[in-house]
């Protein structure tokens, strides 16, 4: 008897799990959102698609968002493999089998492909003890495989370890690193390997930040996740705040800048205070963007980072009232700057170039199906291609 009710009930999951994805599915389609143009060209909007989420309370539905519809993802399918992988998959069916789906483990350029596993289950280790990075390579080339391990020691004691970084310089892998340690630090890397020799090269710590019950330091990487290709600089921030306070205010925020091609690391400041005050920071190609919203602006910062000097400031004044402060949708992709913030009525679409430091196009996201109260999340802004 037993065993039939534990049957029931799994029975019972089944069916109201598939339920509910359906629901999701039916009230997907009902979705009805367009593009209404405030200023710009069109042209920038016609091929845009916008992949986030739609958040209605007690449903999420993943969604493809574009100027003619907007398209449900199908979230099992989407769980299964984020569409940022759709074209890896189908392309190289082999070489993705049973491999995790995070973007930073990725590096792809018109000649290989590089997959990088973290060791598993660090915490089970003490300092000195051995641990491998397993490497992946697809040659696209001559479509040739190789995989291979790489060895190290731990120096300290950690939780676990997390590449946030790969990027390839004359045949040498170059890994961001993030170490969380055993005491609650954590740790930067940079971990240099040797292709053609398939060995470590170089394990070189460059910050480390320390948290008690007082205060707490938090790293920040802002180069974009979805980033499967070469990126010259990275960026990344120590943030200190007071942890005894139920808000976290931050007390202080530094930057630095790691030239992936020469090891370099330099200091980057901020102006005008904009280190606390800046809501998103993004890294496209040779470029440090940082966005704020005041009451009746957006600010856009643009910082040369070859040229290692700030430009003149984009502003561009609110539509209408906005209702979220916090700039959770932006993204910089292909040397546009993309803005999606939450306002009285509808959402806002702001799209900067960020070289020139002009409004590409303004618009309102109006959502017609009104009966519906939800909001976006924009995870990732492409432009398509077919």
């Amino acid at each position: 008897m037993k065993k039939y009710w534990q049957l029931l009930l799994i029975v019972g999951v089944i069916v109201v799990t598939v339920s509910i994805h359906y629901i999701q599915v039916a009230n997907a389609k009902n979705y009805h959102i367009t593009f209404d143009k405030i200023s710009g060209d069109d042209k920038y909007v016609d091929s845009l698609l916008i992949e986030g989420n739609i958040d209605e309370g007690m449903t999420y539905n993943s969604v493809i968002i574009g100027k003619d519809k907007t398209t449900l993802v199908d979230d099992f399918k989407y769980q299964e493999a984020p569409l940022l992988f759709r074209d890896l998959i189908e392309q190289n069916k082999n070489f993705m089998r049973g491999k995790g789906f995070s973007a930073t483990n990725y590096f792809e350029d018109e000649t290989k492909l590089v997959y990088v596993e973290e060791p598993n289950e660090t915490w089970k280790l003490n300092e000195g003890d051995s641990y491998s990075y397993r490497f992946d390579l697809l040659d696209k080339v001559k479509n040739d495989r190789i995989t291979f391990d790489i060895q190290s020691k731990l120096n300290k004691k950690v939780n676990w370890l997390t590449v946030h970084n790969i990027t390839v310089v004359n045949n040498e892998v170059k890994l961001l690193v993030r170490h969380y340690l055993n005491n609650g630090d954590e740790e930067f890397y940079i971990v240099i390997i040797d292709l053609d020799k398939q060995q470590l090269v170089s394990e070189t710590s460059i910050e480390t930040v320390t948290n008690d019950e007082a205060m707490y330091t938090n790293l920040e990487i802002y180069n974009q996740y979805h980033n499967l290709g070469y990126e010259k600089y990275l960026i990344y921030s120590t943030t200190l705040y007071n942890a005894e306070h139920e808000v976290r205010n931050i007390i202080s925020r530094q930057f630095k800048v790691v030239n992936m091609e020469t090891n370099e690391i330099t200091p980057l400041e901020l102006p005008d205070g904009l280190e606390i005050d800046m809501q998103s920071g993004t890294v496209d190609n040779n470029y440090f963007v940082v966005a704020r919203m005041t009451d009746t602006d957006t600010w856009i910062y643009r910082y040369n980072i070859g040229q290692q000097r700030w430009l003149e400031p984009i502003t561009v004044p609110h539509p209408e009232k906005f209702v979220n402060k916090e700039m959770n949708n932006t993204y910089g992709y292909n040397g546009k700057f993309y803005v999606l913030n939450e306002m009285e009525k509808d959402f806002v679409l702001q799209i900067f170039d960020i070289e020139k430091g002009t409004t590409l196009y303004e618009g309102i996201l109006s959502k017609n199906d009104a009966k519906q109260k939800y909001n976006i999340w924009a995870n990732r802004f492409l432009e398509r291609t077919e």
